[in-house]
This record gives structure tokens, C-alpha cells and sequence, in this order.
């Protein structure tokens, strides 16, 4: 354990440089030259928590569109393309107003979307599709991705490191000037994913109807990918407002790992991301939840084979008691060890799987989750029975060192090996910073993990471990 704590320390606390620009940007800078490449991460600090009510899937809608282009990228010619694009902007928003109105299928919503389509097809012609990606792969790149949750939405990619200026200059523009071509493609697109991922999806209409039963208030109860009554109706220029309040430098936290010296890199930050104008960092979501004084439940029917989720509210990092639940995801749910898998799958044989998982994010109060796959033939109730019984158990029996000292070295374990590559340390560093404020968390856990008690561990079950605070959602036909 020492020797993973160490390990930790020395890569977090030795070697990070931070650089903030005059518009309010951070920037972590970790030099590594193991290998003469580097992993480059752009966080901005807007997720499914920051969308209103009627306006959900806006931040991963946009996440998408941010592949598509600048003025610069992705065009053939954008003196051509610009008024095509907006005349397209003023007709989709027809549209959407019409959907919002409840109007999507009259005749006039018919029409609005033929000729959407036809200017669709010329500003295709205009467009230099994959621009983007073909640029990175051109020049060595890979892992070119995105990801948006309910915090943040990244962007990332792997280069060598006499690329780090091609880099800069195309992720600084994408953040301050994308062009959003194909918006309403690209919204059908992401309608079609919440249909795969949700509608068609056991496993996601469960985790959907856990998060809207679990909380009442926090913008963490509607999915990152949206509703699809929303993204129906939602508008270009909903979009652009959208990306004028959180995109700016203020709400953005970058991050270089790799091959690369500092006093080199600086200089180029200031020249690419550095030039782009200073603008306030919007406000992050206002809510009050209220507190639950009863179990809430509920039950999906889908033709599909059983399944339930018992969760548990808890407070979000810092707090102590979030890093207990760290221990608590080991001792309860990692693998054949876990003491879920021992008593379900092993002993009882009630269940063919069970796994335990965080959600839905950590800017915000979020769940400890178990979920379950019975065996055919085991009853639901038979499996929350002894899930109860496992956590009773927590709750009146303190774990034994040996056992406490097993969890807290996993723990570190996996931690330690998640900084090990360039990608990894630049995420981490970049996402703690991005939703806490302070990188320093990668260092501190550790620590912390390594104070906690077998008393701790049964304190907090037995302040979260309660039926009032628990949600379940089960599943069957």
C-alpha cells in the first residue's frame, strides 16, 4: 500500500505544471518523455447538469457537433457555404418551434422539412466531411474521441510531439468557432441513439427510470442523451446560446502528458488558446433536493430477462464519506471477491451477475448502485433479501483488518495503474480540476483511502444503508 501511495504521490504531486491564462483557462502540464508522443485533453464543464427542463441533450448534442468543423475545417468553400447554412438555421428552427408546438406532423412541418432536405444536399456538397479526423490521422494521431456526461464534456486525441502546435491551433478554434454543420443530421442521429441505447435497451430504460425516481430536483434525474420530445424540438439556435455560455476559457481546463517540456509549451498556449477573448464562467445548476423520509420504487416492464437496482443516495468528492464508498464498490461488488458475488452468485445462487457502480456524476449528490441479474428461477425478492441481509451485516459487524487492508490496496491499485499511461494521467488530472477545482485530488485520495477505518466503513453504512434513502427499480415482463 506504501508503495502505491508513493507511486501516486511522485507522479501528481513531482511533476505537474500548472499554467492559467490571462482569459481564465487552466492548463496541466506533465512532462514525460518515455516516448516522443503526447495525450492532449480539452475539458469544458458543462454536462447534463447544466441543460434546462424542455431543452435536454443539448451538451452531447453539441459534443457531436464539435467534429464537424470550423471556418477553416470542414469546409470546400465557406463563403458558399455560410448563407446555405443559414438559411438552413432559419428553416430548422421553423421546424423545431413547430414540433415544440406540438405541430410536427401537420402539413406545414411536411414542407419546412423538404426543403430543410434540399438545402441539406447543397451545403453537403460544400462540405469537406471528416475534415477533422483526416487531419489527425494525417499527422500520427490516435484515440481521436469525445465523451459527454452529466459534468463535463471532453475532448481528446494522442500526437507526436511535433504536433503539439497542429494540436493547439485546431482544438483552440474548435472551442471558440465551430461551424455547426448538420445540425439537424446530427439530431437525428443522437434521436437514434436514445432509441438504441434506451428506448430498445433493457439495461438503459432501467438506469433512465433510477435516475428520474431517484432524484425529484437535481438535473442529474433526466440522461445525458436527452428525451426525445426535447431533441425533437430543439434548435439551432438553442445550440449556439448553449455553446456561447459554457464555452469559454473560464469554464475549460486543458491538459498536455507527454514528451514535451513546459517552458517550450507555455508560449504556444499563449499563442493559440491564450488569444481567445475573456468571458465570465457561467453560473453552475442551482437546485434544492429535498431530503427522502421514504423508499421510493418502481417497475419498468420490457420483454426482456429480469433485473433490479438498489441504490443508495450519497454525497459527492470531497466529502469523507465519498471516498468510503470507494471502499465500499470493492468490499460489495469487485469481481468474484466481492461480497455480493460470494453471497448471490456463489452461495445462494440466486444471480447470475452482480456489479456495484456510481452515478450519475460527482459535481453533484449522486447514487451508489448495485444491480442484479437473477438466475431463471430466482425471484426478485429473494435477491433484495439478501442484498439487505449483506448490507445489515456491514451495518452491525465491523470488517476485519486483513479484509479493510485487501479493499484499501485495490483501491489504490487500480487508481495507480489509471495514471500509468499519458492518457490516463491527463484525464485524471484534467477532470478533478475541471469539477472540483483542484488537480491535487489525484494525490490526496490516496491518502485518504489509506486513513480510513473498519469504523468508518460501518458508520457510513449505517447512515446511507437505510430504507428511507434507498431507490429501487426493478425490471421484468
Amino acid at each position: 500500500m506504501i508503495a502505491l501511495a508513493a507511486l501516486v504521490l511522485q507522479v501528481a504531486a513531482s511533476d505537474v505544471k500548472e499554467h492559467r491564462l490571462s482569459n481564465g483557462m487552466v492548463w496541466l502540464i506533465v512532462e514525460r518523455p518515455n516516448a516522443p508522443v503526447f495525450t492532449g485533453f480539452v475539458r469544458v464543464k458543462v454536462g447534463g447538469a447544466d441543460e434546462e427542463v424542455g431543452h435536454t441533450g443539448l451538451a452531447h448534442l453539441f459534443e457531436h457537433m464539435a467534429f464537424k468543423g470550423t471556418p477553416m475545417l470542414g469546409t470546400r468553400d465557406f463563403e458558399k457555404e455560410k448563407p446555405l447554412l443559414d438559411k438552413i438555421a432559419v428553416v430548422g428552427d421553423q421546424i423545431a418551434q413547430l414540433e415544440r408546438a406540438g405541430k410536427g406532423d401537420g402539413d406545414e412541418a411536411k414542407s419546412r422539412r423538404t426543403e430543410l432536405g434540399q438545402l441539406n444536399q447543397k451545403a453537403k456538397a460544400l462540405t469537406d466531411e471528416n475534415a477533422l479526423a483526416r487531419v489527425y490521422q494525417l499527422n500520427g494521431g490516435v484515440g481521436l474521441n469525445a465523451t459527454t456526461d452529466k459534468d463535463v464534456t471532453s475532448y481528446f486525441v494522442s500526437l507526436p510531439k511535433n504536433r503539439l502546435e497542429l494540436w493547439l491551433t485546431i482544438e483552440a478554434q474548435r472551442l471558440v468557432s465551430p461551424v455547426l454543420r448538420d445540425f439537424y443530421t446530427e439530431r437525428d442521429v443522437v434521436q437514434e441513439e436514445r432509441r438504441m441505447s434506451i428506448e430498445s435497451n433493457p439495461g438503459g430504460a432501467l438506469y433512465e427510470e433510477l435516475n428520474q425516481l431517484a432524484f425529484t430536483m437535481s438535473p442529474y434525474r433526466w440522461p445525458t442523451v436527452g428525451y426525445s420530445e426535447d431533441l425533437a424540438a430543439m434548435s439551432l439556435k438553442k445550440a449556439d446560446a448553449f455553446h456561447r455560455k459554457y464555452y469559454v476559457p473560464a469554464n475549460a481546463v486543458g491538459a498536455l502528458v507527454g514528451d514535451l517540456k513546459a517552458a517550450e509549451v507555455i508560449p504556444l498556449l499563449e499563442k493559440t488558446f491564450g488569444q481567445i477573448p475573456k468571458s465570465p464562467a457561467p453560473e453552475g445548476p442551482v437546485f434544492s433536493e429535498p431530503p427522502s423520509r421514504t423508499a421510493r420504487r418502481s417497475t419498468v416492464t420490457f420483454d426482456a430477462s429480469p433485473r433490479v437496482y438498489l441504490a443508495f443516495r450519497k454525497p459527492p468528492p470531497p466529502a469523507k464519506d465519498d471516498y468510503v464508498f470507494d471502499l465500499l464498490d470493492v468490499l460489495l461488488g469487485e469481481g468474484r471477491t466481492g461480497r455480493l458475488h460470494k453471497r448471490l452468485v456463489l452461495k445462494d445462487r440466486l444471480a447470475q451477475g452482480v456489479g456495484t457502480f456510481g452515478a450519475p456524476g460527482s459535481r453533484l449528490p449522486g447514487l451508489f448502485a448495485i444491480g442484479v441479474t437473477p438466475l431463471q428461477g430466482a425471484s426478485l425478492e429473494q435477491i433484495e433479501k439478501a442484498v439487505w441481509e449483506e448490507l445489515e451485516r456491514l451495518k452491525k459487524e465491523p470488517i476485519t483488518d486483513l479484509e479493510l487492508e485487501k479493499v484499501r490496496n485495490r483501491v489504490q491499485a487500480s487508481q495507480a495503474r489509471s495514471l500509468e499511461s499519458n492518457g490516463g494521467l491527463a484525464s485524471s488530472l484534467s477532470l478533478f480540476q475541471t469539477i472540483l477545482g483542484d488537480w491535487r485530488y489525484v494525490l490526496e485520495q490516496p491518502k485518504v483511502v489509506a486513513s480510513l477505518t473498519a469504523d468508518d466503513v460501518k458508520a457510513a453504512a449505517q447512515k446511507y444503508f437505510v430504507k428511507e434513502n434507498s431507490v429501487t427499480v426493478d425490471l421484468h415482463k
